[in-house]
């Protein structure tokens, strides 16, 4: 049995794979978008790191959109080896529905280009107050009924032994 020709058929599929991999160029687009939950209606500080999206300098805006995001401000902390990192207050309308949320994040460089890179957080409903909770009417309904029955049965009680 003649192997060679299987041989050189797994030469050249290894050698052409190690030929349409090396001439790739990494993905460079890593996006880390914290907290990923935000409650609705409250104004979050979402701090955002983007790595180097293209060659050259740093962006020097960041504009944030997503459905029912308002951004309330932005602005850069600094950049760190290749990678930017930013922090953008936003409040997300009460009129969304909580679940995932989809962030488009546009880097905007000096040169007036931008790159867009796809973000996202949780949106989840309010918390609620757990003072709000307590059922204090009830509560003072009840000591006031209990303070109620403890008289009447201390009047009785005195009027009984006086006989």
């Amino acid at each position: 049995m003649n192997r060679t020709p299987l041989h050189l058929a797994y030469l050249g599929a290894t050698l052409a794979l190690l030929l349409a991999v090396l001439p790739t160029d990494p993905a460079l687009a890593h996006i880390d978008v914290q907290p990923r939950l935000v409650e609705l209606g409250t104004a979050t500080v979402l701090r955002i790191e983007l790595s180097q999206l293209r060659a050259g300098p740093a962006p020097v805006r960041l504009e944030v959109e997503g459905e029912g995001v308002a951004v309330l401000g932005s602005r850069m902390l600094g950049v760190v080896g290749a990678e930017t990192r930013w922090s953008v207050r936003v409040r997300v309308s009460p009129a969304v529905a909580p679940g995932d949320l989809l962030l488009v994040l546009r880097a905007v460089f000096a040169d007036g280009e931008s790159v867009e890179v796809d973000g996202g957080i949780t949106v989840v409903p309010p918390a609620r107050d757990p003072s709000g909770d307590f059922p204090w009417l009830g509560v003072a309904a009840g000591v006031a009924l209990a303070l109620a029955f403890a008289a009447a049965a201390l009047f009785l009680a005195r009027r009984r032994s006086a006989w």
